[in-house]
């Protein structure tokens, strides 16, 4: 009895050993795949559309399957307004968005995205929030949304924003009445110009052009190629208005929680992934598209210096009534304001 009771013993040790080195080998570990909803704001024809998908797909592979995400377009699970508050809530777990759609919960949001005529390019976008001061920016900016109870993974950098319109421009003058798809502190500007701002959501806005309900659009140049733009308008005005805006990535605390440090960890270094694999391709298309107009069906404007130099004077004013809308806004721009004098200097 002794000997068959110490044998039991012996195999219920055996068997918890192997049970512990399994759940030791594997981080990843669960009873099924956590599974998330993950809603863009960004067209299903536009170019991060399949990075994104990608992404999904590493993410996947490299948490052996204990995380799966399954992609969304635009108005699929929500209204384009109303991601932030759903993943907020915990009714969608992630989104691919952008800090100008947050800004009215999230104030930072608005010099997340880019202040007019402030950072020039993706190098020094990344050089601001990555690693100026420690990344001071990017912190400020992300317990911001933490109090929203969501997760800022990354800011993005994309490729520059400027007009996009159906009629020729010479001057500031040309733009005295006509309708401009606009948002946040770019309806400031095109009343500034004498125009006419109209909110509309990023996936209407082909329709728009197309049908003469605006005149023109601020929106990344490179939409004339990835979103067709050059069907429905055929006139480029430089130079941009934000050399390097940003979008972002971020999870609802409620979905964070459910996933091993280890899984956060890949969806961190992922989030990261399909920016740099987006710019990679469509930064190189950017500069090719811009440099050569009547290749791709357009043509190219660039405005009289003094009337850059009155844009730029718009543009410090909206610089000084972000920082006013919160204590992090009046941080990050003075944190921008130091970035820019320093690369001024060093020219």
């Amino acid at each position: 009895m002794f000997k068959r009771n110490q044998t039991r013993m012996m195999i219920v040790f055996s068997m918890a050993l192997i049970f512990g080195i399994c759940l030791v080998g594997n981080a990843f570990a669960a009873d099924k795949p956590v599974v998330w909803r993950f809603q863009s704001v960004w067209p299903t024809s536009s170019a991060i559309h399949p990075i994104l998908g990608e992404m999904c797909k590493r993410i996947q592979e490299q948490s052996k399957g204990a995380l799966e995400i399954k992609l969304f377009g635009p108005g699929e699970i929500v209204a384009t307004l109303e991601v932030f508050d759903a993943v907020s809530n915990g009714v969608i777990e992630i989104a691919a968005s952008s800090g100008i759609y947050n800004a009215s919960k999230v104030p930072e949001g608005l010099v997340e995205f880019g202040m007019p005529f402030g950072l020039e390019n993706v190098e020094q976008h990344r050089e601001f929030w990555d690693t100026y001061k420690g990344g001071e920016a990017f912190k400020i900016v992300q317990e911001a949304y933490r109090k929203r109870k969501i997760e800022l993974l990354h800011i993005n950098g994309g490729t520059s924003y400027g007009y996009m319109v159906s009629f020729p421009v010479n001057s500031l003058a040309d733009f005295k009445g006509k309708k401009i798809r606009s948002f946040g502190f770019f309806g400031n500007v095109v009343q500034a110009m004498g125009g006419a701002p109209v909110s509309l959501p990023t996936e209407d806005q082909y329709m728009a052009l197309q049908q003469g309900t605006v005149d023109g659009t601020i929106f990344p140049y490179l939409a004339m190629e990835t979103m067709k733009f050059k069907e429905v308008t055929k006139h480029v005005v430089m130079p941009p208005i934000l050399g390097c805006p940003t979008s972002d990535i971020y999870v609802s605390h409620k979905a964070w929680n459910q996933i091993t440090p280890e899984v956060q960890k890949i969806v961190i270094e992922n989030a990261r992934w399909q920016n740099v694999a987006y710019l990679a391709d469509e930064g190189v298309k950017e500069k090719e598209m811009l440099a050569n107009p009547d290749k791709y069906g357009y043509t190219l404007h660039t405005l009289p210096e003094a009337d850059v130099a009155q844009l730029k004077q718009i543009g410090q004013k909206i610089w000084d009534s972000s920082a006013k809308k919160s204590p992090g806004n009046a941080k990050v721009i003075e944190l921008l304001r130091g970035f820019m004098a320093e690369k001024a200097a060093a020219k």
